[in-house]
């Protein structure tokens, strides 16, 4: 069966000084998961306390989040349709099931966000952000408890194949090595699955959803340049070039991904659909 093929640090199995900064990273971030980045850093020897000791001023000062916000601003997606109460009981999400999904997408677009922007501001130059006042939006936030997540291979095949087609829309041409983490978080509910797929394979099949993609992450990695100097201690060295790499990977292909392809799905599932007449 398909899988990821990064090694990660999962957080029940986290213990010592990673399970000491994963908590760090929960509460600095305000978020219920460990986004899958990071837990591949954990593996590099060294490297989640080298990450985290050059991106947590950032947030510690408010930057991440104030430029995130300024971020989220700019960024308009097209509205997908409205998921109505009765499509989604008819793919066996009910109301406790839409409230989880609807806490575990807050989740992800607000990481996302974050990690986008920080991390990407470990491979930039610092630039200058424009003088005068900018627009602002709030990052998603959620007090919800989220459920564990499971890995594809715990999966049953056509739940699995359901999350390995979803991941492959709106990526770039080359090996996938990761499978988005939000998808298997959703796999608890295949029904939700399916219905994404089907609202996101016609973008996916006309282009516009990777122009949509390469969009955001450009305006990302500008936000993301602003905060460069801002940066904590980043020591060079074999552990450095490591994660620098992985950062690469990661905020080239699936973060920058996800943030429009959430965004999306949580918008859909915020608008009232039309019931079936």
């Amino acid at each position: 069966m398909a899988k990821d093929t990064l090694p990660a640090i999962s957080e029940h199995g986290a213990s010592g000084e990673i399970a000491e900064l994963y908590a760090d990273i929960r509460q600095t971030l305000n978020v219920s998961a460990i986004n899958y980045v990071w837990r591949h850093i954990a593996t590099i020897d060294g490297g989640l306390r080298w990450a985290w000791q050059a991106a947590k001023p950032m947030f510690v000062s408010g930057r991440v989040e104030s430029e995130c916000e300024h971020l989220l601003a700019q960024l308009a997606y097209p509205q997908l349709p409205g998921l109505s109460d009765t499509t989604l009981s008819l793919v066996g999400v009910h109301a406790d099931g839409r409230d989880a999904i609807g806490a575990i997408l807050d989740t992800y677009n607000r990481g996302n966000l974050l990690n986008m922007v920080s991390l990407s501001a470990l491979l930039a130059e610092d630039v200058t952000p424009p003088a005068g006042q900018r627009p602002r939006a709030d990052l998603p936030a959620t007090d919800l408890p989220l459920p564990p997540i499971p890995e594809v291979a715990d999966l049953s095949d056509e739940t699995s194949d359901q999350v390995l087609a979803l991941n492959a829309l709106g990526a770039k041409p080359g090996p996938n090595r990761v499978v988005a983490s939000i998808y298997k978080h959703i796999a608890l509910w295949p029904g939700y699955l399916s219905v994404s797929w089907v609202q996101l394979a016609v973008m996916h099949a006309d282009g516009s959803l990777l122009r949509l993609i390469e969009d955001t992450q450009d305006k990302a990695r500008r936000h993301a340049a602003y905060l460069a100097g801002d940066l904590g201690p980043r020591p060079d060295g074999p552990v450095a070039d490591q994660v620098r790499r992985t950062v690469f990977e990661f905020t080239d292909t699936v973060i920058a991904r996800m943030i429009p392809i959430g965004q999306m799905m949580r918008q859909s599932l915020d608008r009232v659909g039309n019931p079936a007449s």
